[in-house]
């Protein structure tokens, strides 16, 4: 891989005015360059957006557009996706869904369509590192003591460490009437919360596994184990009321408001 992005690199030494490309890093890069676009999961897909005008070189040295962005080479079982014309100049690349965790290279090209303002390509190099350590899970509480008919509400909150968006399915597989399923986008850098609620009308003691799969591969998946321990006595069932009830009545609402209140003071 080194003596092949060596000969890469010579081949394309000869362009020395600079193009921007404005994510996902903001860099000016020239031909022949290389940009490290972060890391990102087997399966998952990184847009590089790049600014279609330069000021130098052209027919008169003062620079022009740039027409599209091809992507011109990426690592075997990958994809790549050229921009559409003119602005913006957004191409995409998406790993294997197989791919094992390392470094790789993919390749930009941009083109001045029939070379009509007479721009020279520029074609960069783009590292991604392959990594299955992209998203963490967080449940809050992981255990929930709570009575018959009352509801115990966990908070699961999915924390996507990569370069790219990416949408998880977040399930719950158990009794029936508890069973869970949801899917959410999560941005790059950046988390998101949702809850799950169950409630039951017999004592017992109930114990799931919550899991998030990257809906891009598989191999992104993370999971965590939470408990619900229901049972009845008058002073959790008046401490419980302080979890809320899924639907009640008037008058039981206000019934349900006094132990509430109650409830706080035991």
């Amino acid at each position: 891989m080194k003596a092949r992005m060596f000969v890469f690199f010579a081949l394309l030494a000869g362009s020395v005015f600079a193009v921007t490309v404005i994510s996902p890093v903001g860099k000016e890069v020239k031909n022949g360059d290389m940009i490290d676009l972060g890391k990102i999961g087997p399966g998952q897909t990184i847009s590089v957006l790049i600014e279609p005008e330069v000021s130098t070189g052209g027919i008169y040295g003062t620079g022009g557009l740039y027409d599209m962005a091809v992507v011109s080479g990426v690592p075997e079982g990958w994809r790549g996706e050229n921009s559409k014309l003119y602005k913006p100049l957004q191409a995409t690349v998406t790993a294997s869904p197989a791919a094992e965790e390392g470094e790789y290279y993919a390749y930009i090209t941009l083109v001045d369509e029939n070379y009509g303002e007479k721009l020279d390509n520029v074609t960069f190099a783009a590292k991604v590192t392959i990594t299955y350590d992209v998203v963490d899970v967080d449940i809050s509480p992981s255990y929930v003591r709570t009575g018959p008919d009352q509801p115990a509400v966990f908070s699961i909150t999915i924390a996507n460490k990569g370069s790219t968006g990416d949408a998880f399915e977040i399930k719950a597989v158990g009794q029936k009437r508890w069973d869970f399923q949801r899917s959410v986008f999560v941005p790059a850098q950046s988390s998101k919360t949702i809850y799950y609620e169950i409630a039951g009308a017999e004592e017992e003691t109930y114990k799931t596994t919550v899991s998030v799969t990257s809906l891009a591969s598989p191999i992104i998946h993370d999971e965590k184990e939470i408990t619900v321990d229901i049972q009845s006595n008058i002073i959790d069932d008046i401490k419980a009321t302080n979890n809320g009830v899924l639907i009640f009545p008037i008058f039981e609402g206000i019934v349900y408001a006094f132990f509430g209140l109650i409830g706080n003071f035991l």
